[in-house]
């Protein structure tokens, strides 16, 4: 939110978002799946709770 509130362009937010995501959710912190990358791409809708 803090990039978004700074005029971070689209396609920042989305690579932000995708390294957030990339990290928590398929690396766990660092435990597992070390090389893999993940990509927003085409996005029409995200649904976030905070």
């Amino acid at each position: 939110m803090t990039a978004q509130d700074a005029g971070a362009s689209e396609v920042g937010l989305q690579r932000i978002a995708a390294e957030g995501l990339q990290d928590v959710y398929f690396r766990d912190g660092g435990g597992r799946a070390q090389g893999l990358l993940v990509e927003f791409t085409d996005i029409d809708y995200i649904d976030v709770n905070l």
